[in-house]
């Protein structure tokens, strides 16, 4: 049976399981969930998952959510070549697991924190929440020095996971040019056609948002 994906494409961690199935070659069964009708909350999902929360998968009665865990997964049993995007080299895999919680932790709230209120509530964001974007912009920028990637020269993991959450910032149309490494970075995850194919769903979807609102 196919793996069943519940998502919303608006939704930064779905985007990052949408672009790691894509890089493996595994087609999902996607599911959508409307977050702001509470889709999520309906008994049947709850029953599902507790946390009532997307991404969550489905494959055959066995159900995960956390992004970041889906993915380690998917890879694992899916990808002919699971070593590649999550090399089992402990240095190498020590520095993806690094960058996932830097996402986690830092990059993808701070990010949220700033999205949120202009997507949601239609008001600009506080200055802390620009402080604090800014401020994980900046190091997210250094931390990207002399790096095609986010751990590294090769593509992994924890590219989809920070790709997603950067992907937001063109959801309100925040300019990052001055950050010229992450814009390099971007730059080469749009040219992956998968990539480019998820982000121009998001985009239509927020567009969709808009004129409905």
């Amino acid at each position: 049976m196919p793996v069943k994906l519940y998502h919303n494409i608006l939704s930064a961690p779905c985007r990052a399981v949408m672009m790691c199935a894509k890089s493996i070659g595994l087609d999902l069964e996607e599911q959508s969930v409307d977050l702001f009708k509470g889709e999520q909350m309906k008994p049947e999902f709850v029953a599902m998952n507790p946390c009532h929360c997307v991404p969550t998968i489905d494959e055959d009665g066995f159900i995960m959510w956390e992004s970041r865990a889906i993915n380690i997964y998917l890879n694992d049993k899916y990808s002919k070549t699971p070593d590649k995007l999550y090399p089992k080299d402990p240095k190498k895999r020590a520095k993806i697991n690094m960058m996932l919680q830097f996402d986690l932790t830092s990059y993808m709230p701070a990010i949220g924190g700033y999205v949120g209120p202009m997507l949601v509530g239609k008001k600009e964001p506080d200055d802390e929440a620009k402080q604090k974007l800014k401020d994980q912009l900046e190091l997210f920028n250094k931390m990207l020095e002399g790096k095609n990637y986010v751990a590294g020269n090769e593509l992994s993991l924890a590219d989809f996971s920070l790709g997603g959450a950067s992907g937001m910032l063109g959801m309100v149309g925040y300019d990052v040019s001055e950050y010229k490494n992450i814009v390099a970075w971007r730059d080469r995850m749009v040219a992956l056609p998968y990539v480019k194919d998820i982000q121009e769903r998001m985009m239509a979807a927020v567009a969709a948002m808009k004129e409905s609102s």
